[in-house]
């Protein structure tokens, strides 16, 4: 009995050994796995190749090997594998496959302490974060695209391109406080890389955005919103002629006269006397002003100074009718 017990355990311990024998790697194949690798590199399958030099160094790590030159070859290819696979698919315009294969890229540089390739993928992704974005732009998906500039943000803080769309994005969606938020972001990213004609636009944007707001308002009789809206384009843009002019139309509407007349002579100031009848409604909405004020003398100055052009007929019935003009 005690014969047949020992013949039994020597059996069994003939076979671990033998499944253990069965199963344990080699150097040869690590050299396989490493050609392998290879060849399928070649082949353009470098998801497949990164496999092999990945399987190559980590047999190589379970052998114990660790100095072994041909690891360290697997290792310096795994970061140099991925980032052709991740560049062709960008090349494909798959974005968003593009987007992970280089991230992975940044995870394996990580591992395998490859700071050339780290740099790489993390000067990338931003890039193609963006990228991203502009397309969603074009597509009309606005909220889609702002997540994809928030991300390209997330990496690069500095990045005033990704502001500058995003404040395109926002502005279709009528979000007037994150709009404001990122062209401020957006200015001073600009400013701090030297970026001047990334600043200009991102001002452009956001100060036209309000001058439409206003005139949108204007039209709608929200004089009060109007008035806001032209108030807070001057944070973006220096006020031009027809800015200025459109406010004091917008404050005689409202009642608030001396702003009307303020508005208006700061818009005289700027046409600088062309000698055109440009400034006819400017004069004219000058005029509706001081009567406004009660100020008839310079009502009827204001008036005689707008009788030409479009406004000559509706001036001289304001001074004949209205104001009584001597």
């Amino acid at each position: 009995m005690k014969v047949k017990l020992m013949s039994t355990i020597t059996a069994m311990i003939f076979l671990l050994g033998f499944a253990v024998n069965l199963n344990a790697q080699t150097s040869a194949d690590a050299v396989n796995a490493l050609k392998d690798g290879v060849a399928k590199s070649k082949a353009k399958d470098y998801l497949g190749a990164v496999e092999s030099f990945k399987k190559c160094v980590s047999i190589y790590e379970e052998l114990g090997e660790f100095e072994n030159d041909n690891r360290a070859t697997a290792i310096k290819q795994i970061p140099v594998t991925q980032y052709r696979y991740a560049l062709g698919l960008y090349k494909q315009k798959d974005y968003d496959g593009s987007i992970a294969a280089f991230e992975k890229l940044a995870e394996y540089s990580e591992t395998y302490e490859s700071e050339e390739y780290l740099r790489k993928a993390e000067g990338i992704i931003p890039q193609l974060y963006r990228i991203k974005g502009t397309n969603l732009l074009k597509e009309d998906k606005y909220d889609e695209a702002i997540s994809a500039f928030n991300q390209t943000l997330d990496y690069n803080p500095y990045d005033a391109k990704a502001y500058k769309y995003k404040v395109l994005a926002l502005r279709e969606t009528d979000n007037i406080k994150a709009l404001k938020e990122t062209a401020n972001q957006g200015i001073e990213a600009a400013i701090a890389k030297n970026k001047s004609d990334e600043e200009e636009d991102i001002k452009s944007l956001a100060g036209n955005f309000f001058i439409k707001k206003g005139a949108e308002a204007y039209r709608a009789e929200n004089y009060a919103d109007a008035a806001d809206y032209f108030t807070q384009s001057f944070e973006y843009k220096e006020p031009d002629v027809d800015l200025y002019y459109q406010l004091s139309a917008v404050y005689n509407k409202l009642e608030q006269w001396d702003k009307a007349i303020e508005m208006a002579n700061k818009s005289l100031d700027l046409l600088n006397g062309e000698g055109t009848s440009r400034d006819a409604k400017i004069y004219y909405e000058l005029g509706n002003a001081y009567f406004g004020k009660g100020d008839n003398d310079a009502a009827c100055d204001a008036y005689s100074k707008a009788a030409k052009g479009d406004y000559q007929e509706t001036a001289e019935y304001q001074m004949k009718h209205v104001v009584k003009c001597k």
